[in-house]
């Protein structure tokens, strides 16, 4: 190891251009088209400065389909009649993000380690972090793939 580099998320990260973001304007139903169209799990939220104000993933989107008499009751949606999905998804379609995203998101800085990103990815369980500069401006991503990368990387691992 004493030949290998000081790894930061600069050197795996994603640049700003191929992250997908939404506006913190949105609707549900912008948040899933984009997710849709563009084959994302996640999107990176902005205000209207393009600051990172918090994150989206598609699970925070099936959970907010789910109605709370459900989460309280969970076996009951067993009894659900079988048009009650689409009914849900068309009644909250013109919901603002705001009231499903992770405004409580985790970010990095560019100049951080890899161990930084790997250790936040690991203890919130999450499977992407934005990359922002000092003004909380996104400048870029990085996901548990582009870690991935990096121990190839480190191990010689040849990849396709």
């Amino acid at each position: 190891m004493t030949d290998e580099k000081k790894l930061t998320i600069a050197d795996f990260m994603r640049p700003k251009d191929v992250v997908s973001t939404i506006s913190v304007n949105a609707t549900f139903e912008e948040a899933a088209r984009i997710m849709i169209e563009e084959k994302r799990n996640g999107l990176v939220v902005l205000d209207d400065e393009e600051k990172v104000t918090g994150m989206l993933s598609s699970l925070h989107l099936i959970k907010y389909i789910v109605p709370d008499y459900l989460e309280e009751d969970k076996h009951l949606a067993a009894f659900e009649a079988t048009d009650v999905f689409a009914k849900r998804v068309h009644e909250i379609k013109d919901d603002p993000i705001t009231q499903f995203m992770n405004p409580d998101y985790h970010a990095v800085k560019a100049e951080d380690s890899l161990m930084e990103a790997a250790t936040l990815m690991s203890e919130w369980n999450t499977r992407h972090l934005p990359v922002v500069n000092g003004d909380n401006e996104l400048v870029g991503y990085i996901t548990r793939t582009d870690v991935k990368r990096a121990i190839a990387q480190i191990l010689h691992i040849k990849r396709d």
